[in-house]
């Protein structure tokens, strides 16, 4: 009797397999056109919902990867809120990720109404980050899109986003289930 070691390797310490897997994956499933349809059918009245006719509004994008989908959502954001400034604080652990996230909003006119703060660092990290500088903005709105299952407690970090949401904040998080 001899035990072999587990051909099958975590994606989460191979950034570059964990790409090339996740392209692959959004090539062959529905996912992604799921995702459109709530974006732009479903998400433009929740967000008419938030800010009471603030002026500016606070986002934070939880695991945001290379940043379509925050686009798309900013974008509906701006069509509910059309004069409205934006904080978008996006929390993305992976430098690829990021770069090109960076790269296509340096290629988007037209967002100069949102502020990009960017954390290379995990969904706790930030929480730790945030606790320690005692910070006391609150979000209008908060997404965490297939980004739950990468965190070791998905409950306290569900408590710890919902904590920073605003008077009509809305948390909106998406998981592919079955």
């Amino acid at each position: 009797f001899f035990a072999m070691a587990s051909p099958l390797k975590s994606l989460v310490n191979d950034d570059n397999r964990y790409q090339r897997s996740f392209q692959l994956f959004l090539e062959r499933s529905s996912e992604h056109q799921c995702m459109q349809d709530f974006i732009h059918n479903v998400l433009p009245d929740i967000l008419a919902s938030i800010g009471d006719g603030k002026s500016h509004l606070n986002v934070i994008g939880v695991g945001s990867g290379a940043g379509e989908i925050d686009l798309e959502m900013l974008s509906e954001l701006h069509l509910q809120h059309p004069g409205v400034t934006v904080d978008n604080e996006v929390v993305e652990p992976s430098s690829q990720q990021l770069l090109n996230y960076r790269v296509m909003v340096s290629r988007k006119p037209d967002l100069d109404y949102i502020k990009f703060t960017w954390n290379k660092m995990t969904a706790s990290e930030f929480e730790e980050q945030w606790k320690v500088k005692k910070t006391t903005k609150k979000a209008d709105f908060i997404h965490m899109i297939q980004m739950l299952y990468y965190v070791k407690d998905p409950g306290a970090t569900i408590s710890f986003f919902q904590s920073l949401l605003d008077k009509n904040g809305k948390l909106l998080i998406i998981l592919v289930s079955g």
